[in-house]
């Protein structure tokens, strides 16, 4: 097995070989028992049949567990004594999958029963991708789209494609993208093996950015499948996206991204992209939500993060299989992509 290319978290324990066409689903769950029915009961309806359901819980205190042992006794539940964040909890549904296909979902969600079908004929349709996003719609609004996949611009923001947009028809298009968010996508084990699992030390936020960004260096491509569709609360277990919690993990996770994944000669040429986008969301952090101490301690974790993100960075580019033109082709076709949605959701207002 390959190691992991400048994880701490290695494939240890990750099985290379998993069952032919068998889809394990993982879901992080940290006192999310008010929607696990949902979730779960439009799983079990799913047109394909061949797979697994695994609900890693993050020590929840809100009888969670009791419910799946008494609802849900076909649902595997590995548990956590403490809140580890999202990263953690994932990789151990990862390593405890058995699916050649493995997808990751949020509590927060329901599938349309289509969902994974559609995900892996995507898959057995582009052997070339080592994920596969879907059409996120709004829980409350089929209408309003929730994102289309993860976009992220030279300056080291990120943002989700077509988030807020009226679902107009734009986005029911085959496209590839930049990485799928962590929400709702599916990814290969092979993938998992040659790159290694989500990076721990994010904790929660970017770590799917993070995971698109390295697998696009390592030849991987993405691929958003709109056929697939997932209704999404959003912003259901850790709040708002201004809360003191979001706002430091984001500071942190922003500067450990642009660390681990911008190869030199592109951190040049980004880096006023860098200092504009980065001072723009402190300052929109500062009028939105007053979070300023929050931001310092993000980028202050950051900092004591630096050595080893500088490692993670060395191994990252090591493995590198694309030239530097096809990093930089990517990043800016995604900022495009944010900037477009922007524009049209400013329209549309």
């Amino acid at each position: 097995m390959q190691a992991c290319p400048g994880e701490d978290t290695k494939a240890s324990g990750l099985a290379v070989e998993g069952r032919t066409d068998f889809v394990s689903i993982v879901i992080p769950n940290w006192n999310g028992k008010h929607f696990l029915k949902d979730c779960l009961d439009s799983l079990l309806t799913q047109t394909y049949k061949d797979l697994e359901i695994i609900v890693v819980d993050n020590g929840s205190k809100d009888g969670s567990v009791e419910f799946l042992a008494e609802s849900y006794p076909q649902v595997r539940v590995p548990r956590f004594e403490k809140n580890t964040g999202f990263s953690v909890a994932v990789n151990r549904g990862i390593r405890e999958s058995q699916g050649e296909y493995i997808a990751l979902i949020n509590n927060d969600t329901v599938v349309d029963s289509r969902w994974v079908e559609e995900l892996v004929k995507a898959m057995k349709t582009h052997p070339e991708v080592g994920s596969v996003g879907c059409k996120m719609l709004a829980y409350d609004d089929h209408t309003l789209l929730d994102g289309v996949g993860d976009g992220y611009r030279r300056g080291g923001l990120p943002g989700r494609i077509g988030h807020r947009e009226k679902d107009t028809g734009l986005f029911d298009t085959e496209r590839y993208i930049l990485g799928a968010c962590g929400g709702a996508a599916m990814y290969r084990r092979s993938l998992f093996v040659d790159i290694g699992l989500f990076d721990e030390d994010y904790f929660a936020y970017l770590e799917d950015v993070d995971m698109g960004l390295r697998a696009q260096s390592a030849g991987y491509k993405c691929l958003y499948v709109p056929t697939a569709k997932i209704y999404h609360l959003g912003c259901g277990t850790t709040g708002s996206g201004y809360s003191p919690l979001v706002v430091r993990l984001s500071s942190q996770n922003n500067f450990n991204t642009i660390i681990k994944n911008i190869p030199g000669p592109l951190l040049v040429r980004f880096l006023r992209h860098i200092i504009f986008w980065q001072a723009y969301y402190l300052a929109v952090v500062c009028v939105r939500g007053g979070q300023v101490p929050a931001w310092f301690e993000g980028f202050g974790r950051a900092v004591l993060l630096l050595p080893k993100m500088l490692e993670k960075r060395k191994a990252i580019n090591k493995a590198r299989r694309v030239p530097l033109s096809y990093l930089e082709d990517i990043i800016v076709e995604s900022e495009r992509d944010l900037e477009a949605a922007r524009a049209r959701l400013h329209k549309q207002a």
